[in-house]
């Protein structure tokens, strides 16, 4: 399981071409590798399928605890 800037980083891929590809700005992919926001569970789901499931749903959920 990795992050989604780190998968992008290994596959040499950019965060536009991957925004294009999960259907969303570059901008919304700069602010999920940032922490800043967290994708809507049809988005993650997305992210999962274009990734081969290297970044799946779960890293998404932050711990309640």
């Amino acid at each position: 399981m990795m992050n989604l800037c780190t998968f992008l980083s290994e596959m040499g891929e950019t965060q536009v071409e991957f925004a294009k590809r999960v259907s969303v700005s570059q901008g919304t992919i700069s602010k999920l590798c940032a922490g800043q926001i967290r994708p809507s569970l049809t988005l993650a789901a997305r992210i999962a399928s274009a990734t081969g499931g290297r970044v799946p749903v779960e890293i998404w959920v932050r711990d309640a605890a």
